[in-house]
Formats: C-alpha cells, sequence, structure tokens
C-alpha cells in the first residue's frame, strides 16, 4: 500500500477532462509575473519574462505538470521532475494571490500528492528564495526540513513518510477522500 494512500478520484478525474482548457506557456507566465517577480528582485535576481518564457516552454515538456483551472483560467500549478530514481524536485509552486484559499491548495496538494505516489519517488526536494516567506513558512508547515542553505536561498526535503505523518498533509488526503 502507498505511504500516503491516496484513492484515486475518478470524479475528479472525469471533471477535469470534460473540457478542453489547457494551459499554455503564456498562462503559467501570466501567473508567474504576477507572483514571482518581487521576492526574485528582492533576492537580487532579474525576473525577465522573455526569459522566463523559455525557462517554462522547456521545463513544461521536461516535467509532470498539476494545475487548478477556474472558469478556464490557470490559477495554481505544480511543476514536478525526477531528480533521481526515488527523489523528486518541485520546480515550480504557484497559487494567484486571489485564489489562495483551502479549496484550491487542498485540490493542488493532493494531485501532488497522487502523482508522487504514482512514481518510485520516495522523497521530494524544493529551492526557495529567502525572500519568499509565506513559501518558507508553507514547506516547513507540511513538514519540509531545510537540507541547506545559501545568502539566497533555502533547500528544503521531505520524505513521503514525512508527509503521511503531517497532520495538515493527513487533513488534505482526508478532506478530498470525502470529495
Amino acid at each position: 500500500m502507498p505511504v500516503l494512500a491516496i484513492k484515486p478520484r475518478k470524479l475528479y478525474c472525469a471533471i477535469m477532462t470534460m473540457h478542453a482548457y489547457e494551459p499554455t506557456v503564456d498562462d503559467f507566465l501570466a501567473l508567474d509575473q504576477l507572483t514571482l517577480r518581487d521576492h526574485t528582485e528582492r533576492a537580487g535576481d532579474v525576473f525577465d519574462p522573455v526569459q522566463h518564457r523559455g525557462v517554462l516552454k522547456t521545463a513544461l515538456a521536461t516535467t509532470r505538470v498539476c494545475t487548478v483551472e477556474r472558469d478556464e483560467h490557470l490559477i495554481a500549478y505544480a511543476m514536478l521532475r525526477p531528480e533521481t530514481s526515488d527523489c523528486w524536485f518541485v520546480t515550480g509552486f504557484n497559487i494567484h494571490p486571489a485564489h489562495r484559499n483551502a479549496a484550491v491548495m487542498q485540490q493542488l496538494i493532493y494531485s501532488v500528492l497522487d502523482l508522487v505516489q504514482t512514481s518510485e519517488a520516495v522523497a521530494l526536494r524544493s529551492h526557495v528564495y529567502k525572500t519568499n516567506l509565506p513559501s518558507l513558512a508553507f514547506h516547513r508547515r507540511l513538514g519540509f526540513k531545510a537540507t541547506r542553505e545559501n545568502a539566497k536561498a533555502v533547500e528544503f526535503y521531505a520524505t513521503l513518510a514525512d508527509l503521511a505523518d503531517n497532520a495538515a498533509i493527513r487533513r488534505i488526503i482526508t478532506r478530498s477522500a470525502n470529495f
């Protein structure tokens, strides 16, 4: 039995495939421009939309993506890629500020957990700018541990077993199972 014991949500999958909307590179770029520019620049880096569009285009071709849409608009996403046979790297996680609520967070996290549980992953790794205080707190709340840091960023790591023991994750799984 998988560590996280997530049950398939056929109803959710059916709802998501009933429409033809699929987010484009420009949809991801618009959301990133809205939310990432400030803390990227406060960290001393440059957020260049043209360069970032290229990064997104490459990432979308090489990562697994979980999205949340409302009225054919991208409001949240997570991008993950296998880094090793047992560890996946979270290359992106973003939620539109107007949609940062429990329902969207629950849907996105559940999708991510469902994705990694169907892989051979036993752990997740992520990097966060130190200027992105909400993301730092979010990682810690979910049970990620800081493993390295430099002047600009913190590396986080969590095993799926650690995540399964986290009360916030257990609530998400329980609520999603009752959907």
